[in-house]
């Protein structure tokens, strides 16, 4: 454990792909979401060179009336290869080879379905944010982690933030240059304080979403540690994660320090702490 000014530091290291006999396989469910900037950076990092992705979109319905409407099934299906599409195309774009297939109208038996054939070393489940989340709110993930033992990455993505982001680089005449390999994706490392039975918490329990005050809820971080004497008896998280996803989640700069509002998930599933000697009194 590093320490300064009367600051701990614990440190959270990310979870790296393994170097196994064959490719990591990586298995994507997602809906409106499938073809967002985010779900590409996190596979890209997960998977790692060479991984094999493949792409499940249920046929969604918009209504429980509408599921049972055997009419409207063409339509949906219609509109769930249109998303598997733009998903497989932003991923080619990105340099990673995806295979996309139609999934079940409910996503746990399309989750089902797609580990029978497919074999993933994990599965990544992409939903809006919990606000606006169909999925969340029937509980899908903390579902198929407690019916699957392989690893269940959750992404959160907003959007409307990355169309947001996507409008303003193309109104300052930035254009993201065209991949013709895959790269590594950037990471970006942050930090949040806490006080000592703060800190006690976290470590036990992982982060935990607050509410900023304006209905809003995730963790404070920011892209630099406190000055001398700034953090004094405190507990400094150190956690590295993909920036282009954290972007989506940035807040006015505070002073010269990047901020982030980062769901406690996402700071969560990179690793959990790894304490360099005893700070627990």
């Amino acid at each position: 454990m590093a320490s300064r000014g009367g600051t701990r530091y614990i440190r959270h290291v990310s979870t790296s792909p393994g170097s196994g006999a064959r490719p990591r396989r990586i298995l994507v469910i997602a809906n409106e979401t499938c073809a967002a900037r985010g779900v590409v950076e996190e596979v890209r990092y997960r998977g790692g060179p060479g991984a094999e992705v493949m792409i499940v979109a249920p046929a969604l319905a918009r209504s429980r009336l509408e599921h049972w409407l055997t009419s409207d099934s063409e339509r949906r299906r219609a509109d769930a290869l249109e998303r598997l599409d733009a998903s497989v195309t932003a991923f080619s774009a990105a340099g990673i080879p995806a295979q996309g297939a139609l999934g079940d109208a409910d996503p746990l038996q399309a989750l089902d379905d797609a580990l029978r054939t497919f074999d993933p070393d994990e599965v990544i489940i992409s939903t809006h944010p919990p606000q606006r989340s169909n999925w969340l709110e029937r509980q899908v993930v903390a579902k198929s982690r407690e019916r699957y033992e392989l690893p269940i990455t959750h992404i959160i993505v907003d959007l409307k933030l990355e169309a947001a982001a996507a409008a303003s680089a193309a109104a300052a005449g930035r254009q993201a240059p065209a991949r013709t390999s895959p790269e590594p994706a950037r990471r970006l490392r942050v930090y949040h304080a806490s006080d000592y039975d703060g800190a006690l918490a976290i470590r036990e329990s992982g982060f935990r979403d607050t509410g900023d005050g304006g209905g809003r809820a995730g963790v404070w971080v920011t892209d630099r540690p406190p000055d001398a004497g700034e953090g004094e008896d405190q507990v400094l998280f150190v956690i590295d994660v993909p920036e282009a996803v954290a972007r989506g989640y940035e807040e006015p700069a505070e002073g010269d320090r990047r901020r982030f509002l980062l769901p406690a998930e996402l700071l969560n599933r990179h690793g959990p702490p790894v304490v360099e000697g005893d700070w627990s009194e």
